[in-house]
């Protein structure tokens, strides 16, 4: 205790923990370690590429199954896939794409695969996907852009699964250029 710091640290650290406790994610979701279960087999990173965007991943210790098909747990789901785009929440369903947008919010199969997809945002049950189309970084007047991807899990009620997330940067060329 020299000098009074360790009641400081300690005081710190706790507040950090009641912070963390207030902020919506539950304790138990977040990861403090590196979680290197997923790989990605092509392309590589950073690599240039072209619409239609093929990427593929290797997942270890995770069962997939889709939504619906089972009780939810930590350890089975399926993958979402966040093109540009920041990911849901861990513990947070999809529908946290559309908040804030008011057509969406009223519709009653809202937001569904189409609206995802119009928003950058997939699922799949496969340890791959084709991303159609990548657009245009706003703002952005390089010829060449490096977008993101970012992989995250779900679980099979449709909630994301813990903090983890993958991301590949990728290079693709300015639509229009």
């Amino acid at each position: 205790m020299q000098g009074g710091r360790w009641p400081v640290r300690g005081l710190t650290a706790v507040f950090a923990v009641v912070a963390l406790a207030g902020c919506g994610t539950s304790l138990a979701d977040l990861n403090f370690r590196v979680d290197d279960r997923l790989h990605f087999v092509s392309p590589e990173v950073r690599s240039t590429v072209r619409p239609p965007v093929a990427i593929a991943w290797q997942m270890d210790d995770f069962r997939i199954a889709g939504q619906g098909s089972e009780p939810p747990s930590r350890g089975v789901g399926y993958f979402a896939i966040f093109v540009d785009q920041k990911t849901v929440k861990p513990g947070h369903t999809l529908a946290d794409v559309a908040e804030g947008d008011t057509l969406c919010e009223g519709a009653p199969n809202c937001p569904n695969e189409t609206y995802l997809a119009n928003h950058g945002v997939y699922t799949t049950t496969n340890q791959s996907f084709e991303i159609p189309q990548i657009p245009n970084l706003p703002g952005s007047k390089e010829e060449l852009q490096l977008h993101a991807v970012t992989i995250v899990l779900m679980d099979t009620a449709g909630r994301r699964i813990g903090e983890s997330a993958w991301e590949i940067a990728l290079r693709i060329k300015k639509v229009g250029f």
